[in-house]
């Protein structure tokens, strides 16, 4: 039994990890599809950041970690709100706001080099547990149209080859 809860467990926390990286893309999809720098609110906001970072890809490193966040722990305060009023928080709802809201800070971190992220960081990327410099690069080559999810490596391929991002703007 023990065994069984074990390997729930490690299902649902991988399950939460690839969730969480599939918003971080669908919400980078979004913007580099839909958002322009007219967009109300946002536009000024996120969309215009967005759009320096892809003529600019290291300007946002100047940023410290809150300029760069704020507004994903903004959202990730109201996700913990409502799962606690609808009786639905618990270790599941925490792990995906704390990735969620360093989606950010993932993507500096492709953005830098060894030296500036430090040799954990570096383990990390070199053992492929979080998004290295190589798969990134992805997103920035070419037309823009791939990559976009921050938090693994994982969950971009099977997207990419699914064709995902087209076939939602195509529905």
């Amino acid at each position: 039994m023990v065994v069984i809860q074990v390997v729930k467990t490690i299902a649902s926390t991988l399950g939460i990890i690839a969730l969480a990286d599939f918003v971080s893309g669908l919400v980078h999809w979004a913007e580099d599809t839909y958002g322009s720098v007219d967009t109300p609110i946002l536009g000024k906001l996120v969309i215009a950041p967005n759009l320096r970072h892809h003529a600019h890809p290291r300007e946002f490193l100047q940023k410290n970690y809150w300029q760069s966040s704020w507004d994903l722990w903004l959202i990730g305060a109201l996700i913990l709100l409502a799962a606690w009023a609808l009786g639905a928080f618990g270790w599941d709802v925490v792990l995906f706001v704390t990735l969620a809201v360093n989606a950010n800070q993932f993507h500096k971190w492709t953005h830098q080099n060894r030296e500036e992220n430090g040799p954990l960081v570096w383990a990390l990327q070199r053992a492929q547990l979080l998004p290295t410099q190589a798969h990134h690069a992805g997103h920035h080559a070419g037309s823009k149209n791939s990559h976009y999810c921050t938090i693994t490596n994982f969950v971009n391929p099977l997207l990419d080859a699914l064709d995902a991002w087209r076939r939602i703007e195509r529905a």
